[in-house]
């Protein structure tokens, strides 16, 4: 019962935020086209991932914590059959909008990170799915943030859906143990918690020294922006949109698909803000998860940051807002750093609870909000085609948790050249989701079109 089984502070964040407010659960799901061929039944896809259990294995775990938060919780061991991960739904035949619905049920409920941290829902033979004539089949997956996010999208493709014979890393996934000795792990909490608690306060000092002269450089991002009806509580309903881009075509040197996107985002929100709003605020602003390298594994498996990008709605020129949303990009990247992710992880765990409820007071007493939307963008594909039984895979996405911050939160994956943008909100956010879509629709292509003739 080593500390290597620990669970990091900044994973566990996650599961303690929950427990006071909206959980943080992602959802990815992958769709399989049979073409002309025969759909694969429940026993094939079993079994599929019967024959590839070992390579998902490391993921079966659970979070148990130890009483009173006088250390670290742990990782045990969750070594349940396949059948009882993998969840055949019995509503065969949906078609792609009734499916989008139940979709939105299952982001909206969430799981039991201490029963277990993920599980399976497949459904079976359903109709109108873009991109094929044939009836397709939808393989859903939730997992609770503190195991589960967007940058393990593609290892964790690969372990379920790869033809590979190799073992599949997952970045910052350190082992289990078989059980936890609750008594006994908390009074190694408590003589360990002098010292810790003196590295902390050290680290705390450094990092606001820190901050102070960033903030005397001008390098720190602003304090609030200008609140809009997506900055509200976006309650306990969801709303889901998907678009299949396809393919952007050809973008000038230098551009990056995640500006590409964020571009047409920008548009988007512009006009339906104005629509719905009347005005679109001139600081319009989104979160981009930005993910560290290898060396970034021994901080946890929530090994990422935020950087917070200018989306320059008074920018009239599409090409012009385009390279200064990715000049921002640029350069709240090159600023990205791991410090404050191992400053998380230097906190005793007795402290972690207060520490997040002291933020939760912080961002209601902040006179305006952080973001007004937030982008995943992820490219993933294996150098074999992923298949599920033999079905090729179409497409595959993820749609990152609504928090009372993030209430607007927008996938962008592509398999290979292949986009496609799922937008995760509430209809407390977005009350009119088809004007929304249909603006992202419209924004995606004149964004491409006058990238592609320098326009």
């Amino acid at each position: 019962m080593g500390p290597a089984a620990q669970v990091r502070p900044i994973d566990a964040t996650h599961v303690l935020e929950a427990d006071h407010g909206h959980h943080l659960d992602t959802l990815f799901f992958w769709v399989f086209d049979s073409g002309t061929g025969t759909p694969p039944t429940a026993a094939e896809i079993t079994e599929h991932f019967r024959e590839r259990a070992r390579f998902w294995a490391p993921m079966n775990r659970r979070f148990v914590s130890v009483p009173g938060h006088l250390d670290h919780a742990y990782w045990v061991a969750d070594d349940r059959p396949v059948e009882d991960r993998v969840v055949h739904d019995r509503r065969t035949g949906l078609d792609w909008p009734a499916l989008i619905r139940v979709l939105e049920h299952l982001a909206a409920a969430p799981l039991d990170v201490r029963t277990t941290a993920w599980r399976i829902d497949v459904f079976h033979g359903v109709r109108n799915v873009p991109g094929t004539t044939t009836p397709g089949t939808v393989v859903v997956l939730r997992g609770n943030h503190s195991l589960i996010t967007g940058p393990i999208l593609n290892p964790l493709s690969e372990a379920l859906f790869g033809d590979g014979p190799e073992s599949v890393h997952f970045p910052g996934l350190g082992p289990v143990v078989p059980r936890v000795n609750r008594a006994l792990a908390a009074a190694r909490g408590i003589a360990r918690a002098p010292r810790a608690t003196v590295h902390y306060l050290r680290t705390m000092r450094a990092a606001l020294r820190d901050a102070r002269a960033g903030a005397a450089q001008g390098s720190a991002p602003p304090a609030s922006l200008t609140r809009t009806v997506l900055n509200a509580e976006p309650g306990d309903r969801r709303t889901l949109l998907l678009l299949r881009l396809g393919r952007v075509g050809s973008r000038p040197k230098g551009l990056t698909v995640t500006a590409l996107a964020l571009t047409a985002m920008s548009v988007a929100l512009e006009r339906y803000l104005t629509d719905v709003a009347g005005h679109c605020p001139p600081d319009l602003t989104a979160y981009v998860t930005i993910a560290f390298g290898a060396e970034a594994q021994a901080v946890g498996i929530n090994s990422i940051d935020w950087a917070d990008v200018a989306l320059h709605p008074g920018v009239d020129s599409i090409r012009e807002r385009a390279a200064a949303v990715q000049a921002t990009l640029v350069e709240r990247r090159n600023t990205a750093s791991l410090r404050h992710l191992t400053d998380t992880n230097a906190i005793p765990s007795f402290l972690l609870p207060v520490e997040l409820a002291a933020h939760r007071r912080r961002v209601d007493a902040r006179p305006g909000p952080r973001m007004h939307t937030m982008l995943t963008s992820i490219r993933i594909g294996g150098a074999d085609p992923w298949a599920l039984a033999g079905r090729p895979m179409l497409f595959g996405t993820l749609c990152p948790p609504l928090t009372s911050e993030a209430t607007v939160t927008h996938g962008l994956i592509g398999l290979g050249d292949d986009l496609t943008l799922t937008v995760l909100t509430s209809p407390e956010i977005i009350r009119d989701p088809g004007r929304y879509a249909a603006h992202l629709e419209t924004a995606f292509e004149e964004v491409a079109a006058a990238l592609r003739s320098g326009a």
